[in-house]
């Protein structure tokens, strides 16, 4: 008995250790087949890999790491810090696991500031030289009563946006961490009545009061200090950054002029700029003049005396000035952004691109660089691109307001209100009494369909901006959204009685009159605005719609062809534009006039696109293959020919890895768009690999949640993949929107089977 016993005791652990060891050796082949998809780009595939790997080990730390990495390139933040977090937890010695969790969880603020000064001062007790463990604690400290830093984020964040300089109205977004306010009062207090002549106590008290929205004693406690010694350097920094902030610059001279007269060039400089911003011209430019004469300095003068005579309208000789600043010194961070910005404010993208980029090899941890680098790209019309880099400004310097502002506006603009939403909370949160802060915010929750939170914040535009017009319009599309269409009218009337030549509210009322079926009204209101600006391309779309609904179908047309001729990245355009040609039966002569547009400018690639979607409708795919492939060996990133041709491919059950790296390419220019998703998703089916493909159709529904193809494709995808029950809850919805649909009836029936 006792060796039968003993027996199946060491047989049951054999089994145990085979078995663990099999889990083992799982986990490290999901954990490296994680690795060669981030490798060659694939996040969503990667992403999957990863969390296979963690359900083999919920403790393998690496995987966790990776995993949270590949979550960041995807945008997905919030379960990025999650896993950010869990890694540092199980990898307590990785000094980069720690770093990126400080950075995360000083983003979230609150208590993150602690926790991350926490991470970050064990990362540098190992290793004092951590250059990036340097830069996290001092943001940390931001969070808490660094007021050096605290200086520092007001002039940085000056300098990062100059002409949205007012956008960074308080320092509220560095609030006192702990959230232990009364206690936090009772201790600053206490500094100053056991050392009266400490400075260092009555700064820390008045940066207390000033991030409690304290102001005025905020104000008098920093005199107080000053008192003590007018010439203390931090004392002086604080009090010229709380005027500046606090719009109160002119009080601001003062205390800067007491800074440069210390003899440091940093503090001459500050002054100078000083003086730009209040447009003292002369007094600017006599300080830079002596600066010329440091060797050091001499180019931030020089360019600083550039950026005078640009505003003077003597183009010429600016861009002279700084050209010998680059020519002398060909890495100058400042000569470079500021060429960038002129050559993009004179619609010269492509030249202002080869400066931003100059400008970032430079220095690529400068926030200002990325900054002005990703403005170029907005201007060129690449959004993924502008959207990575103001994500890098956040990741060098995650407090950038301009960046978060800019971020949430792209995000709307690419279709996800969600991170709009987040964004804009981000920039509100750091900027608490910032305008630009609380619209966002309000876009966005419009957007996700939060009206009740919308409304709550909107209230408190309209009672501090009774008399701005954004803010009548944007109450006005809460009202549209209500289904309240007099009110909504109203409030647009307001806005245009406010600003006549506003855009959005012409555009506005043009959609109440298409919701309310008065399409003479809306056609009269379009034409109007169109006459003043007839390259809009959104107008021009919002006209072809107006057009298309009253059948005048050649008027559509060409509103449409205009409007893809102005934004060729305009799908719904191009749509738009079929479906009036359709209708209007002229398919073959649009198709010869796209042709012949395309054959006097080769770089046509709306012209071209247009044309091969027509021969596409046609049912005539050999010809639409040649030509899609042709435009995409034209131009990689069309994302209409990208998506359409991987279509063609993966219908036929060919190229199907081609297909792929189309639909990859596309999904990672426009990844909110529906049809992109389907199409990668469809590739995936064909591929036989229905697990990677439900993702890209879910994605497909929560962009498009009214389309019955994007359910009956989610549905074929959740029948092979074994997932009965969901594939006939799907099917089941895809019926729902479309009763006549005999395929999805067919699923239906097979899996109740």
């Amino acid at each position: 008995m006792i060796r039968y016993i003993r027996y199946f005791v060491c047989a049951t652990l054999c089994v145990l250790a085979s078995a663990c060891s099999n889990s083992e050796q799982a986990k490290k082949e999901h954990f490296e087949n994680g690795n060669r998809f981030m490798e060659a780009g694939k996040t969503q595939e990667a992403i999957l890999e990863y969390r296979n790997a963690i359900q083999e080990d919920g403790r393998y730390g690496e995987a966790r790491l990776k995993l949270a990495e590949a979550y960041e390139r995807a945008g997905n933040v919030n379960q990025a810090y999650r896993e950010y977090i869990r890694a540092a937890d199980l990898l307590p010695r990785n000094n980069d696991a720690q770093i990126k969790a400080a950075r995360y969880l000083i983003q979230a603020g609150g208590r993150g500031f602690e926790d991350a000064k926490t991470r970050i001062q064990v990362v540098i007790d190992r290793d004092p030289t951590n250059v990036d463990a340097q830069l996290m604690l001092g943001n940390a400290l931001i969070g808490l009563k660094d007021l050096d830093g605290a200086a520092r984020e007001i002039e940085n964040a000056i300098k990062l946006d100059p002409e949205r300089a007012a956008t960074y109205s308080s320092l509220a977004a560095v609030k006192q961490a702990q959230g232990q306010t009364a206690q936090a009062k009772a201790a600053f207090e206490k500094a100053v009545e056991v050392d009266p002549r400490s400075v260092a106590a009555r700064l820390a008290l008045g940066f207390f009061r000033w991030s409690n929205n304290e102001r005025e004693s905020a104000e008098a406690t920093f005199k107080q200090a000053i008192e003590i010694d007018p010439k203390h350097v931090l004392a002086n920094r604080l009090l010229a950054s709380y005027y500046i902030s606090t719009n109160r610059a002119a009080q601001a001279e003062p205390y800067l002029k007491q800074l440069a007269s210390g003899g440091a060039v940093q503090s001459s400089f500050a002054l100078a700029d000083y003086y730009l911003a209040m447009r003292r011209t002369a007094d600017a430019t006599a300080v830079l003049q002596s600066l010329t004469k440091d060797k050091a300095g001499a180019g931030a003068a020089e360019t600083r005396l550039a950026r005078i005579a640009y505003a003077s309208n003597d183009t010429a000789k600016a861009h002279a000035m700084v050209d010998a600043v680059i020519k002398r010194e060909p890495t100058h961070l400042e000569a470079l952004l500021v060429k960038s910005r002129w050559l993009l404010r004179e619609n010269k993208p492509q030249e202002a691109l080869t400066m931003a980029q100059a400008a970032v090899k430079s220095d690529p941890r400068s926030d200002q660089a990325h900054f002005v680098l990703a403005q170029v790209q907005e201007g060129l019309r690449r959004r993924p691109e502008a959207i990575a880099e103001y994500s890098e400004v956040l990741r060098l310097n995650p407090r950038a307001t301009g960046a978060q502002l800019n971020l949430s506006r792209l995000s709307l603009m690419e279709g996800s209100p969600d991170r709009a939403v987040t964004f804009a909370e981000a920039a509100l949160t750091a900027s608490p009494g910032n305008p630009a802060a609380r619209t966002s915010l309000v876009q966005g929750l419009l957007a996700r369909g939060d009206t009740s939170r919308a409304e709550q914040e909107l209230a408190v535009l309209l009672k501090q901006y009774p008399q701005v017009a954004q803010v009548h319009a944007l109450n006005a599309a809460v009202k549209a959204q209500r289904k309240d269409f007099n009110a909504a009218r109203s409030e647009f009337d307001r806005a245009l009685a406010l600003s006549p030549n506003m855009l959005e509210a012409v555009v506005g009322l043009t959609r109440l009159d298409i919701m309310q079926n008065r399409l003479p009204d809306a056609q009269q209101r379009v034409e109007a605005r169109l006459a003043s600006d007839p390259n809009n391309a959104g107008l021009l779309m919002l006209a072809g719609d107006v057009y298309r609904r009253q059948r005048d179908f050649p008027k559509a047309e060409a509103a449409l062809r205009k409007a893809v001729q102005a934004e060729p990245e305009l799908s719904r355009a191009y749509a738009m534009l079929g479906e009036v040609l359709l209708a209007s039966g002229k398919l073959d002569a649009a198709r010869a006039e796209f042709d012949e547009m395309a054959r006097r400018d080769p770089k046509n690639i709306a012209a071209r696109t247009m044309a091969a979607m027509i021969v596409h409708g046609q049912g005539k795919l050999p010809d639409a293959t040649k030509r899609y492939e042709a435009i995409v060996s034209a131009d990689p990133n069309a994302v209409v020919a990208l998506n359409n041709l991987a279509w063609i491919y993966a219908e036929a059950r060919e190229k199907l890895d081609e297909a792929l790296r189309l639909a990859q390419t596309a999904v990672s220019r426009m990844p909110d768009n529906a049809e992109v998703q389907d199409t990668l998703g469809f590739i995936y089916l064909q591929k036989e690999l229905p697990t990677l493909a439900i993702p890209a159709f879910e994605k497909s529904i929560e962009k498009a949640p009214d389309n019955p193809l994007y359910y009956y494709h989610l549905a074929l995808a959740q029948d092979k993949a074994g997932n009965s029950a969901s594939a006939r809850q799907a099917a089941q919805q895809a019926i729902k929107l479309k009763p006549d649909y005999p395929e999805a009836q067919k699923l239906l029936a097979q899996t109740k089977g």
